[in-house]
Formats: C-alpha cells, structure tokens, sequence
C-alpha cells in the first residue's frame, strides 16, 4: 500500500470512532487520570484531530496518529476503551427511558380506560358477539383485529352434551382469579381475572375474563336475551353428581364439540393526559379529568361527607367533572316519570341542575338531560347518541341539594379544593354519588387524545 495515499472514507470513520472514545474518555475520567496520562491522552487526541482536519487526510498519518490514541485508550480508557455494543445500547435505553418518565410526569401520560363508565363519550372494554360459529373469525382475520382494534378472542367450546349450567360461586356468577402464563400481564406477571364456572353433562369449564369487564350482561343476552343474570331461573341440583346452585343458561341439548359463546373483548379507549394544561389553569365543569383515588376517602372523612361507599384503592380513575368548589348541584327526577312504565330497575333517572339552571355546556351534559325528558315522555324513546340519562343516587338523591367544598370553608380542615365528578354513563358509573369529592390535589389531568385504537372516536378528547 502507498502511504501517500488519501484515506478511504470507511478509514476517516474508524478513526473518528477511536477519537470519539478519546474524547469521551477525557470528559468523563479526567478526574482519576494521573497527571501524566492525562497529558498522553491530550496530546493523541489533539494530534488525530489534527490529522483529520488536514487536507488530504494521508493514510499512513491517519494510522499512526489512530494506532497512538488507542494505544493510550488501552492504558487510560477504562470502560470506553473498545465499548462494548451492549452497553452503548443500554446507555441509550436509559436515557430514552429518562425521556420517556419525564414527558410522563410533565405533559403526557398514557391511559387505558376498563370500563363503561364514561360510554358512549369514551369506550372501556366492550364484547363483540358472534351468533355463531360460522361468523367466528379466522386467525389472520383475528390478528388483524388485535392490531387495528386491540381484540382478544374468547370462546367456549364444549366437552360433552347435555344443558348448560353456570355455576354459582359463594352466591355470585364468578369468582377471582390469578391468571399466569400466557395470560398474565406481559405474559408473565399474575393479573386479577374473573373466572366463570360452566358445567354440561356433569362435566365443568372455566372460562376467564379480564376483572374488569362486564361478561354476566353478555351471557344473559347471548343465552336468554335479557340483560340480567337475575332474571334466569335458579335451580338448585342435585343430578349427575353435582350439588349446588347454578342457573339453567337454554333449554337447549348442546351437543359435544358445539360452540356455546364466542366473543371478543375490544380494548378500552388509549389516550393520552395532558398533565400539563392543570398547571396554569384550573379544572372546569365539563372537563373529562383523569384523577388518582389514593386520598379521596381520607378527604370526605375530613369534611364528613355522607358518602354510601369507599374506594378503597389508588388507582386512576377519568370522569367528567360536574362541579367546582363552591357549585350547587341538584338532580331532580320529573313528576312523571314513575307513571309512564319507565325501568328504575338501573336507577330513577333524573335531569342534573348547576347553580340552579339545568347542566348544560357539554355535549354529554346536554344528552344526558335529554335522555331524561324522553323517558319522562316515553320510555320507549329511541336514544341514537346512547347517553343513557343521570340517576338521582346516594348524594343526588331527588332535590338534594349538595355544595362542592372550597378550601375556604368552615368545616374543611383539608386547606384543599374540592371537584364533584361524575361518569356520562350515570347507570354503570361508580363515581362522586358514591363515594363523594375528589380533592385538587389528585387531579392529574385532562384526557387530550385518544390514540387507539382506530376507530371514529381517534383523535381530540371532549
């Protein structure tokens, strides 16, 4: 090889890399460098960067001022001499790790919503039932439902013949469970499932279901068409060696092999929080706020709320915030509405008042109140927008008339602000009826985006 001749450009790469780790190592070691390797490490990184400055860059120049600063990186690099790919990609997982738990912290965070209790403005996990076997779909149809929709599939597929029972567990439709591998949470770590108990023909199934989701209403519509388990016959039994409670599920003779349900479950709204917005502005009536559960119970005991129910965990909850401090808030159920054949069955609807004029400024607001006025009408009213009307319940009894506390008031020790919240979808909503005020300080932020899955309801919040 002619040593006069210029250096590829592969060849100027390479010795960038090695003063790069010089540099690197001067920055960060200087400290416990002795005086003369310090020296030693200038004068070969200063000298390469000489060279790579120069005009042509010669080959035989550029390996021998390389081969010298790597040389001294062998005695004085530590760490950076020769790193290792791993642990620059761990160097970079970290600090994209730090990016990541900042933008949380400070201006977005990712938020699944489990249940309905914000429908239709919001979706938790909602069934899509198949009437059978001959719509279940293929495993190239159902991945691509897991990709564009979030679905997981579940299906009940029978060991034997006969009726079919559901079992009844101390009382109850389910029981909880842990569920592992490979439907545990990432796979691998146990997560709280509800676990139903099928038998047919003295044979039992298990099928599980996320905690959260609502499977007692799918059976009863899949089985009797209703939506109530309550309304199925109870039969205590005694036959092919069982005895127990059970509710007979169809008059049907399954047979073996027959596919008694297929469903899948449908992820909850994925949006984003802005955290940041609640930093210069306070939260408004109207707002659909992501919140913390941990010291709500604490507060309404300090403020003595008459709450019907605790919480009793810290989790993040998202509801719409219906009142600020200081608000009056009032629901009152209409004169007519017990005398025109209306189902109370999921609680007696009432028409939400703010400060003494009707909750308005909202679209779910607004829908909600409608809905009301409809079923004070006809309860057979057609409801496209699927807002299912406020219930007058634990707080918001017909004509309570409730005061959301300032940090001002007398009888508020807490020095805190509070919010009454409640679910648009007041029928399925555990919310600020039950359990009272959710103070300032737990308000994490404004639901902003939904970004998953694709469907109509991607994009701005509201």
């Amino acid at each position: 090889m002619n040593n006069s001749e210029r250096a590829s450009r592969s060849q100027k790469k390479g010795a960038r890399e090695i003063l790069r780790l010089g540099e690197k190592a001067l920055a960060y070691r200087r400290d416990i460098l002795t005086a003369d390797q310090e020296k030693k490490l200038e004068v070969s990184v200063s000298e390469l960067t000489g060279v790579l400055k120069s005009k042509p860059v010669l080959i035989s120049e550029l390996e021998q001022k390389a081969e010298e600063l790597d040389n001294q990186l062998k005695e004085s690099g530590g760490l950076y001499y020769h790193k290792k790919g791993w642990v620059e990609n761990v160097e970079m997982l970290m600090v994209a790790a730090i990016v990541v738990i900042g933008i949380r912290s400070f201006f977005l965070q990712p938020f699944i919503i489990p249940t309905n209790s914000m429908y239709p403005s919001f979706f938790g996990m909602q069934p899509n039932l198949y009437s059978d076997a001959t719509e279940v779909p293929n495993i190239m149809e159902r991945g691509l439902d897991k990709i564009l929709l979030g679905a997981s599939h579940y299906k009940l597929e029978l060991e034997n013949s006969g009726n079919l029972y559901l079992l009844l567990q101390n009382g109850g439709s389910f029981r909880f469970a842990n569920a592992t591998f490979p439907n545990g949470r990432f796979f691998l770590f146990p997560k709280t499932v509800k676990e139903y108990v099928f038998e047919i023909g003295g044979k039992e199934q298990i099928l599980q279901v996320p905690a959260e989701f609502d499977f007692d209403t799918l059976i009863a519509q899949k089985f009797a068409g209703i939506e109530s388990l309550r309304d199925l016959p109870l039969i205590i039994a005694q036959d092919q060696g069982f005895t127990g409670n059970r509710l007979k599920l169809s008059e049907k003779n399954f047979k073996k092999g027959d596919l008694a349900i297929a469903f899948d479950i449908l992820l909850g709204d994925a949006l984003f929080v802005d955290r940041m917005t609640y930093n210069f502005v306070k939260p408004k009536a109207g707002d659909p706020a992501v919140f913390r559960t941990g010291t709500i119970d604490d507060f309404n005991r300090q403020i003595n709320t008459p709450v019907k129910s605790l919480i009793g965990e810290d989790k993040y909850y998202i509801k719409r915030l219906v009142g600020e401090p200081g608000d009056q808030l009032q629901m009152i159920v209409p004169d007519n509405i017990f005398t025109n054949g209306t189902d109370v069955r999921k609680g007696t609807p009432g028409i939400m008042y703010h400060n003494g004029q009707v909750l308005s400024g909202n679209i779910a607001f607004e829908e909600n109140n409608k809905r009301v006025q409809e079923l004070a009408k006809n309860p057979n009213a057609d409801n496209p927008l699927k807002y299912p009307g406020y219930r007058a319940e634990g707080l918001l009894t017909n004509k309570q008339v409730i005061t959301v506390p300032q940090k001002s008031d007398s009888n508020n020790p807490t020095g805190l602000n509070g919010y009454f919240a409640m679910g648009d979808n007041s029928t399925d909503s555990l919310d600020g009826r039950a359990w009272g005020y959710v103070p300032e300080n737990e308000i994490i932020g404004r639901a902003f985006v939904v970004y998953y899955p694709f469907t109509k309801r991607w994009g701005l919040s509201d």
